[in-house]
């Protein structure tokens, strides 16, 4: 079986570009994916179908940061048991697993259809405008949720192998089908916000068929004989150990993220237009913060490999090359969008207030992203070294301090709706400063799980 090329020989600035880029273009078709639904419904429905897609977009992934969460924490599970080459071991953890993931996915889809109106009408605070496109949009989108757990799950197995590509090939799959289907549907059937969260549960399931298919065609280790693809209580607790505290994680950074959208929806019944124009902000906005996700996972790996060399002594230079490509890359992202801004927003379909309230999110957001990847790089450094509490603790402590200012500096003073958008860069900082503060403190050096005896000196030799 072919192995991920290990990053701990050769120039730590080749590796980490190298192993970056295959990232960066797949979080861009996971964004496209993301993206064009908002498109299609900003330019062939209306601006209040649009802003009733963006509106679920906080409620959406708080369902979904549980598959994130459960699949990322078994993941470290499988991936031990691959590296220790007990396999038999490996095929009772994947196989419970993927059964919990699906599970865990129909338990989310029934809560989902029972608490849509309540979520969107009482916690959210949705105008009125926006509700029923956005209740029925979201009671579709969580039809689909068994295929998008079992997806995740599925590239969080073959990640744990090395195997990083193959995530690029599902999501073509799923990128190329929902255009085609939102297209379809709304277009020519004419079923409006339905017809694009239909599309979405369809690519949903063809992506997690593509990826069960590849799975199990090219690893003969996971082939299951009759009766061992079952459900094994031991492995169960063993992945739930793992996986319970990176869901938490994810939790709570979902409630942040409703606590902002209801603030979006509060202002949008003072100041009409803005829910629109604040969606199509936030969908480029993602695009822009691709580089910086992307480093942050490569410095996680190369961290990660390095420790477990016990080749400390690479990590500092790393994160200085993973710096400067990071900003390198973003200053060329923000220019883009700079000077694309206007026909940029105006992909979505919004037009007058609404597209001034967009270019002034984009706008504020572009020189504000180089602060996003200096966080970004030494976070994964610090996770990547087994610092995983440290930066849980700066990741969740900085989101909520963006919470507190936006409502407070939002609603209390002249700043306004504006601090929809200027709570990332305070929140950015915060964050940044703490995370230097503690690379620099050097104590991420003995957080490894791996640990090196130093070499004797001459006289015990």
């Amino acid at each position: 079986m072919k192995k991920a090329k290990k990053m701990t020989e050769g120039a730590p600035w080749k590796l980490i570009l190298m192993f970056a880029l295959p990232l960066m273009a797949g979080h861009a078709l996971q964004q496209l994916y993301n993206t064009v639904d908002s498109i299609v419904v900003g330019n062939f429905v209306s601006p209040e179908a649009l802003g009733a897609v963006g509106t679920c977009a906080s409620l959406v992934m708080l369902f979904l940061c549980f598959a994130v969460g459960m699949s990322t924490g078994s993941a470290i599970v499988i991936s031990q048991y691959y590296g220790a080459s007990r396999y038999e071991d490996m095929r009772r953890a994947v196989s419970t697993c993927m059964i919990m993931m699906v599970g865990l996915g129909l338990v989310l889809t029934v809560i989902g259809e029972f608490t849509a109106d309540v979520l969107l009408k009482y916690v959210l605070n949705v105008p009125e405008i926006y509700l029923q496109d956005a209740s029925t949009y979201f009671r579709i989108f969580v039809i689909g949720l068994s295929s998008q757990f079992l997806y995740n799950i599925c590239a969080a197995i073959l990640r744990s192998f090395g195997d990083s590509k193959a995530t690029l090939y599902f999501l073509l799959v799923s990128s190329v089908s929902n255009i085609a289907l939102d297209l379809l549907f709304v277009i020519a059937f004419h079923w409006d916000v339905a017809g694009v969260a239909i599309a979405t549960v369809i690519a949903h399931i063809l992506s997690a068929v593509a990826a069960v298919i590849y799975m199990f065609k090219k690893y003969e280790m996971l082939r299951f004989k009759k009766g061992e693809f079952r459900f094994h209580k031991e492995s169960a607790k063993i992945a739930l150990k793992m996986a319970l505290p990176t869901t938490l994680q994810q939790c709570i950074m979902s409630f942040g993220s409703l606590a902002l959208q209801r603030l979006v929806n509060t202002f949008d019944m003072t100041t009409p237009g803005l829910l629109p124009g604040y969606t199509a902000g936030q969908r480029l906005e993602t695009f822009l913060m691709i580089p910086a996700f992307c480093i942050n996972s490569t410095m996680a790996t190369y961290t990660g490999q390095n420790v477990g060399a016990g080749k400390l002594d690479r990590i500092k230079s790393g994160r200085t090359a993973a710096r400067i490509i990071c900003i390198s890359i973003q200053v060329g992202v923000g220019l883009i969008a700079f000077f694309l801004r206007e026909p940029l927003i105006h992909l979505f379909g919004v037009s007058g207030q609404s597209e001034a309230y967009g270019i002034e999110y984009l706008v504020t957001m572009i020189p504000c992203v180089l602060i996003f990847a200096l966080n970004m790089s030494t976070i994964g450094t610090l996770q990547g070294s087994g610092d995983v509490m440290f930066t849980t603790f700066a990741s969740i402590s900085g989101f909520i301090l963006r919470v507190v200012l936006a409502y407070v500096l939002g609603l209390f003073t002249p700043l306004g709706y504006r601090m929809i958008w200027l709570n990332l860069p305070m929140g950015w900082i915060y964050s940044t400063v703490i995370c230097a503060i503690r690379f620099y403190s050097g104590k991420w050096k003995t957080k490894g799980i791996v640990h090196h005896d130093p070499p004797e000196s001459p006289e015990e030799a």
